[in-house]
């Protein structure tokens, strides 16, 4: 079943005059909990969001089931349904469950939809990077397996570089790690490698490109909440260059984000506890502007609340 939810949503302007706002307010996505967005532009020109979702009242691990978000003008976003759960993994857990946050890629007609899943009671030791794939952005993924020859960590991210060259990225707490895929895209090629320069890495690794630099973003582990961090490079599997922090902790323990360019402009998806009063398990996802200076460094992002005017 689809849910679109449209918004229409105004600004007052000093001279009175009623004009549309340019996007849809943060969080985009009230009417169930989400985080950990994945965010890509296909070729069909809109953007489309790939997040796990945060079951109420029911903690990290419960977390089972992805839905996909998307849009063509950032006001108005459409919810696709769910994509996969746990039940439609048959080399899973028994107990389900421990399905966090996924990342997509395509090639060649196929989309692939990643996902962390552990097989076995022992999550902490059994994790695996889940496979699913589809003609389709939004519907009809079938699951495909898993990838062999990994380590037992989370939170893949697939980036495709411009020679059609396809990587995976994935760690745990200070074990970024990366390595080519295959050109099927569910096997790697090569040894798996270590990312160095990724000071403070915690988890949740997103890597992408912009005029010619690689960047790395990932949660730290600052407490009380955990802040994003960044590093860039010449090559997509390093070594990287720490930067600093470029985001900020929100109300949540976690953070976990990515950055795409739509229609001119650079966003960072992540998530925050805006709906829930900042309870770690029930997160919703929001974006804002990302802006870079001359030598490619990334400026401190703003967070909005309700709608950004600037």
């Amino acid at each position: 079943m689809k849910l679109q939810t449209v918004l229409f949503v105004f600004t007052l302007t000093a001279g009175g005059i009623l004009q549309a706002a340019e996007r849809a307010p943060n969080p985009f996505v009230t009417h169930m909990f989400t985080a950990d967005p994945s965010a890509h532009v296909w070729e069909d020109g809109r953007l489309y969001v790939y997040p796990s979702t945060d079951i109420k009242g029911r903690g990290y691990a419960k977390m089972d089931g992805y839905h996909v978000f998307s849009t063509d003008d950032m006001i108005t976003w459409t919810d696709h349904g769910e994509i996969l759960n746990a039940g439609q993994v048959p080399w899973g857990r028994e107990e389900g469950g421990f399905m966090w946050a996924p990342d997509c890629a395509y090639r060649n007609g196929t989309y692939y939809f990643y996902f962390p899943h552990p097989s076995g009671t022992d999550y902490k030791s059994t994790w695996k990077i889940g496979v699913a794939t589809s003609t389709s952005p939004t519907s009809g993924f079938k699951e495909r397996g898993y990838i062999k020859g990994l380590k037992p960590m989370i939170d893949p991210c697939v980036f495709m570089d411009d020679d059609d060259q396809a990587y995976l990225f994935y760690g745990g707490p200070n074990q970024p790690h990366g390595v080519k895929l295959k050109e099927n895209m569910m096997e790697i090629d090569g040894e798996l490698q270590k990312l160095e320069g990724l000071d403070g890495f915690k988890e949740g690794l997103w890597v992408f490109k912009r005029n010619g630099i690689y960047y790395a973003i990932y949660p730290d582990a600052t407490k009380p909440a955990n802040e994003m961090r960044y590093a860039m490079s010449k090559n997509p599997l390093g070594p990287y260059e720490h930067k600093g922090v470029f985001l900020e902790g929100s109300d949540v323990i976690t953070t976990h984000g990515s950055i795409v360019e739509y229609k001119g402009q650079w966003y960072i998806f992540y998530h925050n506890g805006a709906l829930s009063g900042g309870r770690a398990s029930n997160r919703s996802i929001c974006f804002d502007k990302v802006s870079f200076n001359d030598d490619g460094t990334i400026n401190k992002v703003v967070q909005t609340l309700g709608v950004d005017q600037h």
